[in-house]
């Protein structure tokens, strides 16, 4: 990190001139230590080093120091609060794919069996193609031998 006056010689909590802290993002890597250059200029703020990808990590310097001596002592910090928040929506997303693997497979027979019904009704088809032609060649010839017997008849008569 970039001008982190930071200690580990001590475990509290205290976080702000003479840190002895990291300060992580929800990712639960050390957070970047910056200063401003867009809003409130020259500000030190900390912020996920995987941003824009990362967890969204955001905070100000003085805000810091405030959260870590709110959440002293409550049994619950935030990052506990996100892993608690990824480790319920792991489970569901668990649940979704299972879930969508079954359908997967459903979905897969009745493509099988539709396949399978596609096959047979080309097979009937080409079978009725066949005898509609043959029927086709008949009607040609009755008709040909129904002209050729009226011309007969109309010679003889």
């Amino acid at each position: 990190m970039q001008g982190t006056p930071q200690s580990r010689s001590s475990s509290s909590n205290t976080i702000g001139v003479g840190r002895t802290d990291t300060v992580r993002c929800y990712c639960g890597i050390p957070a970047k230590y910056a200063a401003s250059k867009r809003t409130r200029i020259g500000d030190k703020y900390y912020g996920c080093p995987l941003w824009p990808r990362g967890c969204g990590f955001f905070m100000w310097e003085h805000n810091v120091v405030v959260a870590v001596n709110d959440n002293r002592g409550s049994g619950s910090t935030q990052m506990e609060e996100r892993v608690e928040k990824l480790i319920e929506e792991k489970t569901s997303m668990a649940e979704k794919l299972c879930k969508l693997k079954v359908k997967r497979e459903k979905d897969a027979e009745e493509i099988a069996a539709l396949r399978q019904q596609n096959r047979m009704l080309n097979s009937d088809c080409a079978k009725h193609a066949k005898k509609e032609n043959f029927f086709a060649v008949a009607l040609i010839v009755s008709w040909l031998l129904f002209i050729f017997v009226i011309t007969i008849i109309m010679n003889l008569a």
